[in-house]
């Protein structure tokens, strides 16, 4: 995506991290710059997130300057500095936070606890299935010294659930009464990561499987998608057993109408 004014000027990196203040983490200079600079930024953030949003059929951001002035969120933003005649493009967001969730495991049982978050993913458009989704979502699991299937994500589209698929072989989800997708592994140990921390430069680095794998499962081993449009959120959640459908499952049509007769005729006797 790009602006009218030069990207370039703002961030340093081509990724930077950006919290309440709407300024990169790495950002430098006196109190009228950042002024500047964080109205730039939120024109940015806006922007992006509407196209967020568009890209998702949805009625409303999910990202915006104001929400992320509000609230403990972090945004990554990823650009393309040779783009727009060297001003730079704006070519990915990725928002992430920690949530309290209640969650179920593969056996059923719900468990209460904060959960680092996916909440928002976006790549422009243009710049789709050329990478820049992948070095943006390392840069992040390497930031937060976090596994991919360590991370609750907030109403997936069925292309980052394929995104997912393709890059770290996340294919077995755990259903949920909520919005959030959980993978498998998501409850393994109960450790944040095996990631290394060594620092991580958003260019020419190995992908996060390559240089460092992580503690789901080893990926090789997937063969095949286990995931549709109905086997996540609330669709699929785990649900109580409904003593009533298993007597009528019980009963053959004979038997169901006898009982229902009978039913009938007991309760007309009341009248």
């Amino acid at each position: 995506m790009e602006f009218r004014f030069n990207v370039n000027d703002i961030f340093k990196s081509t990724i930077s991290k950006i919290n309440h203040a709407l300024l990169p983490s790495d950002f430098s200079g006196d109190r009228r710059n950042a002024s500047h600079s964080a109205a730039l930024v939120a024109n940015i953030i806006d922007a992006m997130g509407y196209a967020s949003a568009k890209a998702q059929d949805l009625q409303h951001p999910i990202t915006s300057a104001d929400k992320l002035r509000n609230i403990d969120h972090t945004v990554y933003l990823m650009i393309e500095p040779e783009d727009n005649d060297g001003k730079g493009s704006v070519v990915g967001l990725l928002k992430i936070g920690v949530k309290n969730l209640f969650l179920f495991d593969e056996t059923g049982m719900v468990h209460e606890m904060k959960s680092l978050c996916i909440l928002d993913f976006y790549v422009h458009e243009s710049k789709q299935r050329s990478g820049y989704g992948k070095k943006l979502y390392d840069y992040m699991l390497h930031d937060k010294e976090i596994s991919p299937c360590k991370l609750a994500i907030d109403r997936p589209s069925e292309n980052f659930l394929s995104f997912l698929y393709k890059h770290y072989g996340l294919a077995k989800i755990y259903p949920q009464t909520n919005n959030f997708v959980l993978f498998e592994g998501f409850f393994g140990n109960n450790t944040a990561s095996t990631v290394s921390t060594k620092s991580y430069s958003s260019q020419g680095t190995p992908s996060h499987n390559e240089k460092n794998g992580h503690d789901c499962f080893d990926n090789s081993s997937v063969t095949s998608k286990t995931y549709s449009p109905n086997s996540y959120g609330r669709h699929n959640a785990v649900k109580p057993d409904d003593t009533m459908g298993k007597i009528l499952g019980w009963l053959s049509p004979v038997q169901l109408g006898r009982q229902f007769h009978v039913s009938m005729s007991s309760h007309t006797a009341l009248w």
